[in-house]
């Protein structure tokens, strides 16, 4: 797991907010014995359930999700943003959970508008899903078969379903979109107020008119003037909606809008430093984690009362626990935050596997990820995880080529529980992969491998994987002549 973004983002890039943790404790990466690792591989030979991975069905998920049914939130993650395999069986065990009766909200890492569009086609049957998967607000990487897959079965459950389910957006990244959503409420009640907050924002707002343009290009790019300008407006706007008058309120439309103009001003606090002359030095631990956090709050606050829900996401944000360091500096997860509110009414499962190809974007070790996002290729990279050390070593010794394995009832003690406090790299990718560095410990750039016990109440395993089936990008619009 890189921990840049929860320690070393703290102590070096900020450079010279490191002095307070220049003697962190470190995490124990003693590996495992022989012996443990022997003792593991028959734990889980015994206690793991192992299925076809072309062709699981009611059998192999029912089991799963009658064992996570009973949380408030499941938190369900991915190994990668982009391979096949365990986006495929995450959408297959969301269908189970909605089928059973376990779930009635999909919760979406991803912003707001995308995923009102996408509930307004389950529920409704009204829209597109294709032409709102094509968008800049929705994120490349779940541009695929995979999650259309999903969507459609949503709106085919919920055409007789007594009790629809519903999707909610909990990202922050497209402050523009929100911002204009909020502002048509707020003129309708306040218009004075509103055309204040306007011109603050309107270069953000002109900007999201372009194609594929999203809310940290302008971000980056624009003058320094005008998202200063504009993140005071979003702050405006955010703090008119906590006040709102009775008229406002008694707007059919509020509740979206508030949330609108919250995920507004998310989006410019979650990026506060990312700009190449933003004062670094103030970044700390808890800026890295704003997002996450965030996000964990959107979710709660999301779930009307009674109401279950699912959190599609990857591994990382999911984790329900961390390393003490990253905890002592401040860093959080999605999933630490819904584990402190809910306790054991959160559940949540990650991925891992042994050999095969992802999609991923090359950039090199020290380069602008902001940057580099707006290039996202997203082409297959062929990687190990099956070497000693990592996760996939271990389950490729089962004989097997899937499983499921419930870590939250390991042994209490022997030589599985000590195994299961030992680290293992997982095969953990975002849209970022480099193989120059892949899953290589530096406590210089923040990489480690995590315990095996910790994050994930259940471990899936593929032995192979596959590359996501992702859609290719619509040509960009030509763009009118002036005066044509």
């Amino acid at each position: 797991m890189r921990l840049a973004k929860l320690v070393i983002g703290a102590t070096l890039w900020a450079g010279g907010t490191g002095a307070a943790l220049a003697e962190p404790e470190l995490p124990d990466l003693t590996p495992a014995t022989a012996e443990e690792e022997a003792a593991a591989v028959d734990w889980i030979k015994t206690s793991g359930v192992a299925f076809d991975p072309s062709a699981y069905d009611t059998a192999t998920l029912a089991p799963l999700a009658q064992r996570l049914g009973g949380a408030r939130v499941i938190g369900i993650g991915e190994a990668t943003h982009g391979s096949h395999q365990d986006q495929a069986f995450k959408a297959a065990l969301i269908r189970q959970l909605v089928a059973s009766g376990q779930i009635e909200v999909l919760i979406l890492e991803a912003n707001r508008e995308p995923a009102l569009a996408f509930d307004r086609y389950v529920r409704e049957g009204i829209g597109d899903p294709a032409v709102v998967m094509q968008t800049p607000a929705f994120f490349r990487i779940w541009k695929n078969d995979e999650f259309a897959g999903l969507l459609l079965w949503l709106r085919h459950w919920n055409r007789t379903a007594e009790r629809k389910v519903r999707i909610v957006g909990v990202d922050v990244q497209d402050g523009g979109r929100d911002a204009a959503a909020a502002l048509a409420l707020a003129e309708r009640h306040d218009p004075a107020a509103a055309a204040r907050v306007r011109a603050d924002l309107a270069p953000l707002i002109a900007a999201m008119e372009k194609p594929r343009t999203r809310f940290v290009d302008w971000l980056i790019d624009a003058e320094r003037a005008e998202t200063e300008r504009a993140a005071t407006g979003a702050a405006a706007l955010d703090a008119w909606f906590a006040a709102a008058p009775p008229a406002a309120r008694a707007d059919p439309g509020f509740a979206e809008a508030r949330w609108a103009a919250r995920t507004a001003h998310q989006a410019f606090m979650a990026f506060e430093f990312e700009r190449a002359d933003a004062d670094k030095s103030k970044a700390d631990a808890a800026y890295f984690a704003r997002r996450d956090r965030y996000m964990g709050e959107n979710a709660l606050a999301m779930l009307e009362p009674g109401e279950r829900g699912a959190l599609w996401a990857h591994d990382m944000h999911v984790l329900e626990d961390l390393p003490d360091i990253a905890k002592a500096v401040g860093f959080v997860t999605v999933g630490t935050v819904l584990r402190e509110k809910l306790g054991e009414d959160y559940a949540t499962v990650g991925f891992t596997w042994s050999q095969g190809a992802f999609r991923a974007t090359l950039v090199p070790e020290g380069a602008d990820f902001t940057r580099a996002s707006q290039r996202q290729t997203l082409e297959p990279f062929n990687l190990p995880n099956n070497r000693p050390g990592e996760l996939g070593h271990v389950f490729d010794r089962t004989g097997q080529v899937a499983m499921w394995i419930d870590l939250a009832r390991r042994p209490a003690e022997g030589p599985v529980a000590r195994w299961t406090g030992r680290p293992y790299w997982r095969g953990w990718s975002g849209w970022v992969a480099n193989p120059a560095n892949w899953q290589v410990t530096s406590f210089e750039t923040g990489d480690i491998p995590l315990p095996v016990g910790m994050g994930h109440d259940v471990i899936v395993w593929f032995k192979t994987i596959s590359p996501s089936h992702l859609w290719p990008q619509p040509p960009i619009p030509e763009q009118a002549a002036p005066g044509s």
